[in-house]
């Protein structure tokens, strides 16, 4: 199995791109939130990969960070809610807004993607509650990506000579970005008023 793909990014379009490894174009379907996020054509980028298998071929579908994947992989997860509906999905909201949407069993959040209906929702909502009685482990990782990325940047901070009360302070002013990484955390961090 392909788990990701680095290549230059040789087009970008809303939905799909198409990444140039050693001369080979890998066509990827791509959520909004991804795209958005991804630099001009030219650049060298890495993707994460899932990979659909279906009558025509393999379809691959790329994600930025491990959070936008999980989601993904849940959605899809579910019998008969295909990769389209988890890229609608991931491409009008946020992963944590999904999360959120799925914790408070709101259905009627769900149903406002094309592709999920009525009976859809539900199942995802049950499917959820599966990973969280099997896999307790898998959904609060899910659940706690963007937990553990401010617990490392307290961390780091405070091994940078701030208090762990100035970190969380300096910390509250940054808006989390389901994508940022530790060090723009970090740089947007040291870079708020004392």
């Amino acid at each position: 199995m392909i788990a990701t793909l680095r290549g230059r990014l040789a087009v970008k379009e809303p939905t799909r791109i198409v990444l140039d490894v050693n001369g080979i174009g890998f066509e990827v379907k791509v959520p909004l939130s991804t795209s958005s996020r991804l630099p001009e054509p030219g650049n060298e980028v890495m993707v994460l990969i899932e990979m659909e298998f279906t009558k025509a071929g393999v379809e691959f579908f790329g994600f930025l960070n491990k959070k936008e994947q999980e989601v993904f992989r849940l959605i899809t997860s579910v019998k008969g809610v295909g990769p389209r509906a988890g890229l609608n999905l991931l491409s009008r909201f946020e992963p944590d807004e999904v999360l959120k949407a799925i914790r408070n069993k709101d259905g009627d959040f769900l149903r406002s993607v094309p592709g999920i209906g009525e009976k859809k929702a539900a199942e995802i909502l049950k499917r959820f509650d599966m990973v969280q009685r099997e896999e307790p482990e898998r959904a609060q990782r899910i659940s706690e990506m963007g937990d553990q990325l401010r617990g490392d940047a307290i961390a780091a901070l405070v091994s940078l000579g701030l208090s762990k009360k100035e970190a969380r302070e300096r910390l509250e002013l940054v808006k989390l970005e389901s994508d940022m990484s530790l060090q723009e955390l970090l740089r947007k961090a040291l870079s708020q008023p004392r």
